[in-house]
């Protein structure tokens, strides 16, 4: 459990650092957003939402999927995936912890989505 602990740690620290993976979670409700205020909102035949859903279904498909190959490929490319094993981390506790936090940051862009869209219960 230590280990998983340390790994969601390191990877909160590692997220902020690296601008490839820290970018997808903004520049899509970013872009969800200007694309709603901008366009949605001035034009009567578009959906208040249709922006919001759109990117928050290219965010699950991609951002998350790609987030997760650059952190493997990151560790694997600056040597600490070796020290991590080195250290007696296993495999699937090294693998909880990444997708662990990735699954928290995805989760809080999605309420983001959420307020941008007004979507309202579960």
């Amino acid at each position: 459990m230590r280990s998983i602990k340390a790994i969601f740690i390191k990877q909160a620290k590692d997220m902020i650092k690296n601008p490839m993976v820290f970018i997808q979670f903004i520049i899509y409700p970013a872009v969800a957003f200007l694309m709603t205020e901008l366009v949605a909102k001035s034009n009567q035949y578009i959906p208040a939402n249709m922006f919001v859903t759109m990117m928050a279904a290219i965010f699950a498909g991609m951002a998350l999927i790609t987030s997760t190959a650059a952190v493997i490929a990151e560790d694997i490319e600056r040597k600490s995936l070796r020290f991590l094993v080195m250290a007696g981390v296993k495999p699937h506790e090294y693998l909880t912890g990444i997708g662990g936090f990735l699954l928290l940051a995805g989760t809080f862009v999605s309420f983001v989505f959420g307020l941008i869209g007004n979507f309202t219960g579960v």
